[in-house]
């Protein structure tokens, strides 16, 4: 018995000697929920709340994560009287860890999102941002979240793809605030690991998918990368991890399970849970919650009507035609970024305005030169609708310049002209006008579609087939008839063909000059004063006549 007594005692130490020594290896199973891009959709929120909870119940370490813009796009969110809050409101209730910043968390302006981080359970972060004031200026980089003794530290980054190196926002709404190129901060938590003893190393990121490869091949100590802004739909292995991301608008959220085996991930399970599916469990208390949210019937007064289902860019020719009568402009633009969905049949509301056009952007008038708007149209680089003055045209001559007429009579290039634009886009490409607007408007781009509807509610809106965008600008049958430049020493007529005489004729109406089958003409001859010249055109009636001034 004693010797038995023996074995038994020895057997017992070695054990817990092998426990010992090998307790660091042990296998953990982890899950992640993720959502990227919401852009302030809430209705699914009573479906992620049971799948979550469900999971918990199984699993103590379970994390929920977001991978950013969580606003703008839905109105009912947007436009609340605290401006993001429902979003808040439901990430609270179903018990977010933590959040990335995303471009879109700007566009409400710094002091609204403040607001909002003080009214957040969980932690944003974002490592390539500074400078802000109030909980914004406490934005940390990373965190670390510990559920059941496992720990993962995320870390966070916002892209900076704007031309200015900055999110893809309104500039007005970031002003004071600095950002870095978010690759570069990794290298800065490559230790944490050993230093905070954490298990996995998350990289949560508003970067976009080719940028999330990128992370993985620069950083092997990124275990995964969880990405947004893209909206793109997978996960996928890398040789030195993994990264997701689960589409947008909140209609899928995913699933990722781990196996952990001394701070590396031995499996990988993905899963990407379509929520439209009916046969998921619903949180009624929640439910209700979300239906409260929807219940404002300011939204849904009928203010017009549409004969039919616009495209993007049908719903662009409206919505710049609108703004064109509003602003009574020469040339109205808009990007097409800017506009976020689409005119449907039947009756439209402030709601459908909203949900095209979410941003609260501001709308100016600009008076420039017609060389500063040739300009403005050879450099802009972003697609955008257009609409013009039933009097005003654009047209490209036979050496494929722009060129401009105002009731049929080219423009030279120091006529005056007017674009309206919303102030977005003369933010972003400020170099490419004037500097300050002639007019802002105080309302917001939006409120005036809003109003301009409301003023033709007994006319139907038309527009399907539309369709003007930018590179139909230079797709424009060239000018047919002859072009004429006016220059202080000359007039060129560029025309294919010599079927046209000019005269020239002083201010009282005497002609004193003319020439046929000639495209310059000079004009250093004339003294100083007002001249017209009238064109001819040959074998036939008509004629042009304009003012110039030598």
């Amino acid at each position: 018995m004693l010797f038995s007594s023996r074995i038994y005692k020895i057997i017992y130490l070695f054990s817990i000697s092998l426990f010992l020594q090998f307790s660091s290896f042990a296998q953990e199973t982890i899950v992640i929920f993720a959502i990227n891009d919401p852009h302030s959709e809430i209705e699914n929120f009573a479906k992620i709340k049971p799948l979550i909870d469900a999971e918990k119940a199984r699993n103590q370490k379970v994390y929920f994560v977001a991978a950013g813009d969580l606003f703008s796009g839905n109105p009912i969110v947007d436009y609340h009287l605290n401006k993001g809050y429902p979003m808040i409101d439901m990430l609270n209730k179903t018990g977010l860890d933590v959040s990335v910043i995303g471009n879109h968390e700007f566009d409400y302006g710094q002091a609204i999102l403040n607001d909002r981080l003080e009214q957040a359970n969980f932690p944003f972060i974002c490592d390539n941002v500074s400078g802000g004031t109030g909980k914004l200026g406490d934005i940390k980089g990373s965190t670390i979240i510990t559920k059941d003794n496992f720990s993962i530290a995320f870390v966070g980054v916002v892209e900076t793809g704007s031309p200015g190196g900055y999110p893809l926002t309104h500039p007005k709404k970031i002003q004071g605030l600095s950002f870095t190129e978010g690759l570069d901060s990794f290298e800065n938590y490559k230790d944490l690991k050993v230093s905070d003893d954490v298990d996995l190393i998350v990289a949560l990121t508003h970067y976009g998918g080719y940028k999330d490869e990128e992370i993985l091949e620069n950083h092997d100590f990124v275990d995964l990368v969880i990405g947004g802004h893209t909206n793109q739909e997978y996960g996928v292995a890398h040789a030195n991890g993994y990264k997701v991301m689960s589409g947008g608008n909140l209609e899928k959220i995913s699933k990722t399970t781990l196996t952990v085996v001394n701070k590396q991930i031995t499996n990988f399970e993905f899963e990407l849970i379509n929520l439209s599916n009916s046969d998921l469990a619903l949180d009624n208390a929640l439910a209700e919650d979300i239906d409260g949210y929807f219940n404002n019937p300011n939204f849904y007064t009928n203010i017009g009507s549409s004969l039919s289902t616009l495209t993007r860019n049908s719903t662009g020719c409206f919505y710049t035609d609108a703004l064109q009568i509003i602003s009574d402009s020469d040339m109205v633009i808009q990007n097409s970024g800017g506009i976020r969905d689409v005119i449907y049949e039947g009756v439209i509301t402030p709601f459908s305005i909203y949900s095209i056009d979410p941003f609260a952007n501001g709308f100016d008038t600009y008076t420039m030169s017609v060389s500063e708007l040739r300009n403005f149209l050879n450099e802009f680089s972003s697609n955008f609708s257009y609409s013009l003055d039933t009097s005003f045209k654009v047209l490209k001559d036979v050496n494929n310049e722009f060129i401009f007429f105002k009731d049929d009579i080219l423009l030279q290039d120091n006529s005056q002209v007017t674009l309206s634009l919303n102030d977005y886009l003369s933010s972003v490409f400020s170099n490419l006008l004037p500097t300050n607007p002639s007019y802002s408007f105080p309302l917001t781009t939006a409120d005036y579609i809003i109003e301009y509807l409301t003023n033709h509610t007994d006319q139907p809106i038309d527009y399907l087939g539309c369709n003007r965008r930018n590179y139909t600008l230079n797709i424009n049958d060239v000018a047919k008839e002859p072009i004429v430049k006016i220059y202080p020493s000359h007039i060129e007529i560029n025309s294919k063909e010599n079927n046209f005489s000019l005269e020239i004729y002083n201010i009282t109406g005497q002609l004193i000059y003319s020439v046929t089958n000639s495209n310059k003409i000079d004009t250093q001859f004339l003294t100083n004063g007002i001249y017209f010249f009238k064109l001819n055109y040959r074998n036939s009636t008509q004629f042009k006549v304009q003012k110039f001034v030598k």
